[in-house]
């Protein structure tokens, strides 16, 4: 444990948004393995909870922001794959425009050739 978690630990704690969210998890861990124990002091009980609530409200912040930014993240991916199968489309569709054209000119030599095999 590092000399900062313990301070925090210890009731000297730092403001909760100063932490990031791994720190304040542990620190908010380590509160309640304190108030779940047989020997809770009550002179600090109250700091303790109000602690704890500012770290839990910390964590929920956090884990909302991240599921914000990864729900951008994954909205523009899909947007830039949906482009992507739309411009795979129009050029299949462009395709098989050309080869259904080429395929009724009647000048196309394959028309004769099959002429020739069915004969």
């Amino acid at each position: 444990m590092t000399e900062a978690t313990t301070g925090r630990a210890a009731g000297t704690a730092e403001q909760p948004d100063e932490i990031g969210y791994a720190d304040a998890l542990a620190e908010l861990e380590s509160i309640l393995d304190e108030l779940d124990g047989d020997e809770v002091d009550v002179d600090v009980l109250g700091a303790r909870v109000r602690r704890a609530s500012e770290l839990l409200r910390l964590c929920r912040e956090r884990i909302a922001g991240a599921r914000f930014e990864v729900e951008q993240v994954v909205g523009e991916l899909e947007a830039e794959a949906d482009s992507a199968t739309a411009a795979a489309d129009a050029d299949d569709a462009g395709h098989d425009r050309a080869t259904n054209a080429s395929a009724s000119d009647p000048t196309n030599d394959d028309d004769a050739t099959n002429d020739d095999d069915e004969t």
